[in-house]
């Protein structure tokens, strides 16, 4: 059972209570990791839940640029030599993948980890006025598929990717929403309307959980807006809660997390500090003033990551 599943089990007696706890597995949160501009082959892992910092060398990754993040895996990027491949930053394993030449502000994201057979990498590549051109490939592939689609859409910019329900959620920096389903190859406009009015807004966030989608506006001198999409009537509706998860935001992908402690309906934000790199909670359903502390930043300055299972990081160290 999900997390929220076995806790609302484990009330109905105490032998279901007993077999509960026997099987829960706690969403662990996700650490941030941040990557040096003045060192580039250094890394710095912030755990949020312990407040505990650690520092890594990658001289493998030296030129190199974060795009994604899932299930413990990095997407790298070498602008050079448009090398892509995927990285674990805890075990050095490296995955190649075909060559590609792509914008800075391109948008990247892969459905799980690089090891599983069903593992999907997506981008979109082009958009004209005319079509919209998308490619796909797999892990240790030769060569990118790829795709046109006739375009619906005004010309516009792809800045979310999300995952979930077996498709590619896709977000335009003007609120259109669209999915790429890999199953049939197919690409169909969601929402061709932004969700609400959103100008003034300095960034957004969206992420999944469970087969949820949730979008976030952030706003220089207002609180952050959380919308959810409703899959019945393909439409966003505002949450004043997060029924107790607690999402992990970045520029490039964003984690979910059902949280058994506090704090929880929180936005976790990374921010700042004078020279120290921390993060923030922002409380949904309280309506706080904390994410004024937030400022937009460089979107491959940080990203969060699944960390290990086990106590690894020693090894490493």
């Amino acid at each position: 059972l999900p997390l929220k599943d076995n806790i609302r089990a484990s009330t109905v007696s105490k032998t279901w209570h007993e077999a509960c706890l026997s099987v829960r597995i706690p969403d662990k949160p996700p650490w941030l990791i941040y990557f040096s501009k003045t060192e580039e082959s250094s890394c710095e892992l912030y755990d949020p839940s312990m407040q505990k910092r650690y520092y890594l060398s990658f001289p493998e990754l030296s030129g190199s640029r974060v795009c994604h993040s899932n299930e413990g895996w990095l997407l790298m990027y070498n602008p050079n030599s448009f090398q892509l491949f995927f990285f674990s930053p805890f075990t050095h394993d490296r995955i190649p993948l075909p060559p590609l030449w792509m914008a800075y502000d391109q948008r990247m994201a892969f459905s799980c980890a690089p090891t599983s057979s069903t593992c999907l990498l997506f981008t979109v590549t082009n958009v004209t006025l005319d079509n919209i051109t998308v490619k796909t490939c797999y892990p240790n592939a030769e060569e990118w598929n790829t795709f046109v689609f006739k375009n619906q859409l005004p010309v516009s910019t792809f800045e979310q990717i999300v995952f979930s329900n077996g498709v590619f959620y896709c977000l335009t920096n003007t609120g259109h929403l669209s999915i790429f389903d890999p199953s049939s190859d197919s690409w169909d406009v969601l929402l061709s309307g932004p969700p609400l009015e959103h100008h003034g807004s300095n960034g957004c966030f969206m992420t999944q959980h469970q087969g949820e989608i949730f979008l976030i506006y952030m706003y220089a001198h207002m609180n952050p807006t959380v919308l959810r999409l409703d899959h019945t009537s393909c439409e966003w509706t505002e949450r004043k809660t997060l029924g107790g998860l607690t999402i992990y935001a970045s520029g490039l992908c964003s984690e979910t997390r059902a949280e058994q402690k506090q704090p929880r309906n929180c936005l976790c934000l990374p921010v700042f500090h004078g020279f120290k790199r921390t993060c923030i909670y922002y409380k949904v359903d309280e309506e706080s003033v904390v994410s004024l502390k937030w400022k937009k930043s460089d979107p491959y300055a940080n990203i969060w990551i699944m960390p290990p299972l086990n106590p690894i990081l020693n090894q490493l160290l």
